[in-house]
């Protein structure tokens, strides 16, 4: 009888962690690095977190631009997603996406950031107009800092990366960090960038002050959004959303263009700003 019981037990234990296991739920992750230097480390601390929180599972998928970020959420290969402001936008209208947080950097009160525009120390380009004429390098297509922002702000000043006559040479070099080592390499004479990767690079010795002169500076740009699907259950939503902004009371985390203080909550129509500026964009083109 004490073998049965002994037994019986076993099995109970053994069917309760099966079920146990089998209801864990499970959620893929895409993300596009931010620099040359990002991969899944720069999320790894945050996630972990969240998953011991809300008892989900958690998955890492790395895709190397944000149109295939976007086609993952909406081919429902990714529940959530970190996005550039402009991606998000489209992930908002085609991929049922919905932003809910984004990342503060240590030292920093607020989670936006600007486009900048770098040229080398000797430089003859002294304002920002005497870009007219130059080589420009961008971030890529699609980029909201490094590709949008920059666009608006040549807009101002009456230039066109699509008027010929504007710039000797327009090409998006991959990313920021790319751009930036155009301008640094004598391969262009201007680079817009994230000000958030210039930073960066500037923290980690990739490059000195005394090399580079920032010759403009947009306004204020919406943080990139961590986003998931609305295909998510509410409730899970719920719990993701906060485990997410709890997330540094646990541990160190990070994120998009590596580590952050904490995370704010975020919605969809904080990036109407940016929904205007594209609509501004294809009225003047």
């Amino acid at each position: 009888m004490y073998y049965l019981t002994r037994i019986f037990l076993l099995f109970t234990i053994l069917f309760a962690f099966t079920n146990a296991q089998a209801e864990i739920k499970k959620f893929n992750m895409v993300f596009v690095p931010a620099s040359e230097k990002g991969d899944e480390s720069d999320y790894t601390g945050l996630i972990s977190i969240v998953e011991d929180i809300t008892g989900f599972e958690i998955n890492t998928i790395k895709v190397t631009d944000y149109n295939a970020a976007v086609e993952a959420m909406r081919a429902g290969r990714a529940d959530i997603a970190w996005y550039g402001g402009k991606t998000y936008i489209k992930a908002a209208e085609i991929a049922d996406a919905e932003a809910f947080a984004a990342g503060v950097r240590p030292g920093e009160k607020d989670a936006g950031y600007y486009a900048y525009f770098v040229v080398r120390k000797d430089s003859k380009i002294k304002k920002f107009s005497d870009i007219k004429g130059k080589v420009l390098s961008l971030n890529s297509i699609g980029s909201t800092s490094g590709d949008l922002i920059p666009q608006v702000e040549l807009a101002k000043i009456g230039l066109s990366t699509i008027n010929e006559n504007d710039f000797e040479n327009v090409f998006y070099a991959g990313s920021h960090d790319a751009c930036l080592l155009a301008v640094l390499n004598n391969k262009s004479d201007v680079c817009g960038m994230s000000s958030r990767n210039f930073e960066a690079r500037l923290a980690d010795n990739t490059f000195k002050m005394e090399q580079v002169r920032i010759i403009h500076k947009s306004d204020r740009v919406p943080p990139p959004p961590l986003a998931y699907s609305k295909r998510i259950p509410l409730e899970d939503r719920k719990k993701i959303k906060e485990a997410v902004l709890n997330a540094h009371k646990y541990g160190e985390i990070g994120g998009y263009g590596g580590k952050m203080s904490h995370y704010i909550s975020v919605k969809d129509s904080d990036y109407d700003v940016l929904r205007n500026v594209v609509a501004l964009l294809k009225n003047k083109n």
